[in-house]
């Protein structure tokens, strides 16, 4: 760490490091050239996140708009929003208007060189999602108790998976995934996969990797970029169990091996359970043996949205059941991986080597200890607040299990009015606003908030009352 500090202070950066809970501060100094700095900044962040909370200060939103979480940026004292403010000001520029964050963002100070240099180069965050998801189909060959796949289901023509595609690309968006049900019984999976890949997009599936034969994913591996497949159970029995198949844990080894060998990143994903609790060092001891890059571990959800309609209903989260996990269970799983990493407690039979292991959906970051909250991705990549979901029906949603229709093409979808609600900023608890991991945990899960309260700008259940 003392070499990076050097290297960093010679480009003009801060840094400063709090130990007890593992979060590095970076920040400008008056001897940076930002451009440079902005450069560094991100190799920087790359280099340091899967060790360290990260933090920029110095700096708006859109100077970093693909480290938006990582910036701490607010009003100063002092400073007054233009016009009629006197002394030092913030001013809006152009990008202002498009930018995802608008509401929080008290704009770009005016005697800053941001505002005087820069402000031509800014970039508004997210003026479109990041991400599009394509449910190719509701069809699977299996039946796992906290999934909405089913044995039957349709999707969408190609003709029109291809327009919604061509109009992501219009509009900018990087990054296009396929998921079902299981995406690999679609016909339209490798049509996209191959129009995806033309069109210049990083390219994500979610898979079962039992549901296609060996020929299939030769023919899909070149082209994809990022693979997550599912991981319910750490043995055949334990995963028969959660997918409600038998025979088939053979054939999903030597399938995730092969996918392993093909595509460069490889993750796992497992929807937590009393089973995962009990048997953590398994699961991880597969996970280690396959060679993934992430493990993903997910929040159950319940089987009914704010709007009533069935949504996990093969098994709901009713009490005692399998899913029916509290927010002490998740405190459980995050010092479990705390356990995982080097330095941390000792614990016999524990391996820790392998994939880095996160807990990947929305849930409250105030749960954990600070130290832990590294290991938590939060609600970025759910409910809306970075991609939509196209949903087998033909309309985009904000989340799997948010069936809310926000439009028939990405433009409606992205401007409609539960986005422009989510991007208000204003159903946050106030502490939240002024906590500096808002923009990862962003209050938690709206889909929980309206399962617990009928409300997705309601609080979520999990949100310490404190904080709520």
């Amino acid at each position: 760490m003392t070499d990076i500090k050097k290297q960093l202070r010679a480009n003009g950066l801060g840094v400063s490091v709090h130990a007890k809970d593992n979060i590095v501060e970076l920040s400008l100094l008056g001897t940076a050239k930002p451009l440079i700095a902005r450069e560094i900044l991100y190799k920087a962040l790359n280099g340091l996140e899967p060790f360290f909370t990260v933090f920029i200060r110095g700096m708006p939103f859109c100077f970093m708009p693909d480290a938006r979480d990582h910036i701490l940026y607010r009003r100063r004292a002092g400073f007054h929003i233009l016009p009629g403010g006197a002394g030092r000001s913030y001013g809006a520029i152009r990008q202002c208007k498009a930018c995802a964050l608008r509401t929080l963002c008290p704009g770009i100070e005016t005697g800053s060189v941001f505002y005087r240099e820069l402000r031509r180069t800014l970039r508004p965050v997210l003026a479109v999602p990041n991400e599009i998801v394509f449910e190719l189909t509701r069809r699977c060959n299996l039946a796992c108790r906290v999934c909405f796949a089913g044995r039957t289901g349709g999707g969408q023509p190609l003709s029109r998976l291809m327009t919604a595609l061509r109009e992501a690309r219009r509009l900018g968006v990087k990054d296009v995934r396929f998921t079902g049900g299981e995406p690999t019984l679609s016909r339209n999976l490798l049509p996209m996969l191959k129009a995806a890949r033309a069109l210049g997009f990083y390219t994500l599936v979610n898979t079962n990797a039992c549901g296609a034969d060996s020929v299939l994913l030769d023919k899909a591996a070149p082209l994809i970029d990022n693979v997550l497949v599912s991981l319910q159970g750490y043995d055949a029995a334990s995963e028969s169990r959660a997918a409600g198949v038998k025979g088939l844990f053979s054939r999903k080894l030597a399938n995730m091996r092969r996918l392993r060998a093909g595509i460069r990143a490889f993750r796992l994903g497992t929807v937590a359970s009393k089973s995962l609790l009990r048997n953590f060092k398994a699961y991880h001891a597969l996970a280690v043996s396959l060679k993934a890059d992430v493990w993903e571990i997910y929040r159950p959800m319940p089987a009914h949205g704010g709007t009533g309609r069935p949504i996990f209903g093969k098994e709901t989260m009713t009490a005692g059941s399998e899913f029916d996990l509290k927010a002490a269970d998740m405190k459980r799983l995050s010092a479990a991986i705390a356990a995982l990493e080097p330095g941390g407690p000792p614990s016999p039979g524990l391996c820790r080597a392998g994939p880095r292991v996160l807990l990947a959906n929305p849930m409250p970051l105030c749960l954990m200890p600070a130290a832990e909250r590294r290991n938590l991705l939060g609600a970025a990549f759910d409910d809306g607040h970075t991609r939509l979901v196209h949903d087998p029906r033909g309309f985009f949603k904000p989340s799997y299990y948010i069936e809310e229709r926000l439009g028939d093409g990405i433009e409606q979808a992205w401007n409609s009015d539960y986005m422009r609600a989510l991007r208000s900023f204003s159903w946050l608890a106030p502490r939240c606003r002024a906590c500096d991991w808002l923009l990862k945990c962003l209050g938690g899960s709206r889909f929980q908030a309206a399962a617990g309260g009928g409300n997705y700008f309601g609080n979520d259940p999990w949100l310490p009352k404190e904080r709520a």
